[in-house]
């Protein structure tokens, strides 16, 4: 029996309700009028998520930029007709998003990976670890194990990578500062990458954590990455940065076993044109990515990128409630 996985990044589904809402109705307070524009708001916005994850029509959909698990189970219960039973939540971050899952599928157990301090590779033995107590995953890597119409177990590693969004410079008392020109931005950028390559290098951890105890594992990576395929983090993520040895015996094996480690890109199976997850100033950029292991890859069959009425994530007059977004979603035999 075949199934589907989806991720969607539905962009502040922020409930009605302080400290976090929809809309940011409450910054300037919160008055009787922003009171019934944000329930207004946030009824509009489960709507049009639950009518995009309608249309993904997957078994499993891995959401991000969700508030909190009273948040989800609303959702849930817009989509319930469509037959999700199941509603897992991750970590919440400062802003107050977190990821989360909505299941048709029996969910088996569910976990959340690595928040906290990040670690970044030493260059020399006995450096001490660079940016020490600097980066910090907040939302972590959620984990949610489901079974299969077949029986068989699936592993997903739900994950919202750091945004390309600059990262400003602390003072000594750990307030940013204000970045001057050029270098200063080129500055914050660096920094952002570099905790995004953090966060890469956590979720390689446990991909290989999970592969090694079981080379067949049906394993599957999807989320927002913020980042394009050929880029450093996707790679690290996807296991094709080492080179396999080249040899008999012992090199044979490694060989092998690097080549167990690699994930596949579903989203290369949809025409080239048409595969971009976001419109950023005007450019297609495919930064939502599903990513499977060898033995689920066997399995694929095909994705499909909903983009059709996709806009401009820069693009004024964007209502509150539609995503910057498109689901991607993978089709498995």
């Amino acid at each position: 029996m075949g199934f589907s996985l989806a991720t969607f990044n539905v962009r502040d589904l922020f409930d009605d309700v302080r400290p976090h809402v929809i809309g940011q109705l409450d910054r300037d307070g919160f008055n009787i009028w922003a009171q019934r524009r944000a329930r207004t708001l946030y009824g509009r916005k489960l709507e049009a998520v639950a009518a995009m994850v309608a249309r993904a029509d997957a078994d499993v959909v891995a959401l991000q930029e969700v508030e909190g698990q009273v948040v989800l189970e609303a959702l849930r219960g817009v989509v319930a007709p469509y037959g999700y039973t199941a509603a897992v939540v991750g970590a919440q971050d400062e802003r107050g998003i977190s990821c989360g899952v909505l299941s048709r599928l029996p969910v088996q157990s569910s976990e959340v990976h690595g928040v906290g301090e990040l670690a970044f590779p030493v260059f020399a033995e006995g450096d001490q670890r660079p940016f020490s107590g600097r980066l910090r995953s907040r939302r972590g890597v959620l984990e949610v194990n489901v079974t299969l119409p077949d029986g068989g177990a699936l592993c997903l590693l739900v994950v919202h990578l750091k945004s390309a969004r600059a990262l400003p410079r602390l003072d000594a008392a750990g307030n940013p500062l204000e970045a001057e020109g050029h270098y200063g931005a080129a500055e914050g950028a660096a920094r952002a990458v570099v905790v995004r390559l953090a966060e890469a290098l956590q979720v390689r951890s446990l991909v290989e954590a999970r592969l090694m105890r079981d080379s067949r594992a049906q394993l599957a990576v999807l989320g927002d990455f913020n980042d394009t395929p050929g880029s450093v983090v996707l790679r690290s993520i996807a296991g094709e940065l080492a080179e396999p040895p080249r040899g008999r015996g012992s090199d044979l094996e490694a060989a092998t076993v690097l080549e167990a480690g690699v994930l596949f890109h579903c989203a290369r199976s949809v025409p080239a044109e048409a595969r971009y997850t976001i419109v950023y100033r005007g450019v297609g950029q495919q930064v939502d990515h599903v990513l499977v292991s060898r033995a689920l890859w066997r399995r694929f069959r095909g994705a499909r990128i909903l983009n059709e009425y996709l806009k401009d994530g820069q693009a004024e007059g964007r209502e509150d409630v539609e995503s910057d977004h498109a689901p991607l979603v993978a089709t498995f035999a």
